[in-house]
């Protein structure tokens, strides 16, 4: 793991003792989310751009962002001590390539169209589709980070659009050929 990623685990860690931000209690389950959101680099088409849906405390945004430093990231998240703690992590770590936008997706002013939308644990996958339509660049792409419920949340989804992982994590990867 590159050293801008060691550094946002432990500054999590830290911040996580007083704020609650996540639920992980250690830096190895720090690190095991770290790979969670990782892991799409290997099945994702390249994007130039993305925007993440109630980035909390930075997953997956952050760490892809961290890995992809040619690529533009806008992070909409509502609550003020995770959006302050994103702002942070941007100054800490150097992250030139993020803008943090302390509001509702909805309500976020961000300045472009996007070439992939993000967001884990947020909310159902025709919610947040929805909530990204109005951002999403002609041919850009959806990577949500689900759980075991994906196909029960009412949306029709392709067995080509669902991926899993090793540790048997389920992404949801839409691309809008449009």
């Amino acid at each position: 793991m590159n050293a801008k990623l060691q550094e946002y685990a432990k500054l999590l860690m830290q911040w996580n003792q007083t704020h609650n931000l996540s639920g992980a209690k250690s830096l190895e389950e720090i690190h095991s989310h770290i790979q969670d959101c990782l892991y799409p680099l290997n099945f994702i088409a390249p994007f130039s751009s993305a925007l993440d849906i109630g980035s909390g405390a930075g997953f997956p945004a952050i760490p892809l962002a961290i890995s992809c430093p040619q690529s533009l990231f806008f992070l909409t998240e509502p609550r003020k001590k995770r959006a302050s703690f994103l702002r942070m992590l941007c100054i800490e770590l150097e992250l030139e390539n993020v803008k943090v936008y302390p509001s509702l997706v909805q309500e976020a002013k961000i300045p472009q169209k996007v070439e992939l939308i993000s967001s884990k644990a947020v909310a159902s996958t025709p919610t947040l589709l929805s909530l990204g339509e109005p951002f999403l660049a002609t041919n850009g792409a959806y990577l949500f980070y689900k759980g075991s419920n994906l196909l029960n949340e009412g949306e029709q989804i392709k067995e080509s659009e669902i991926f899993r992982s090793l540790g048997n994590q389920i992404y949801f990867y839409r691309r809008c050929l449009c």
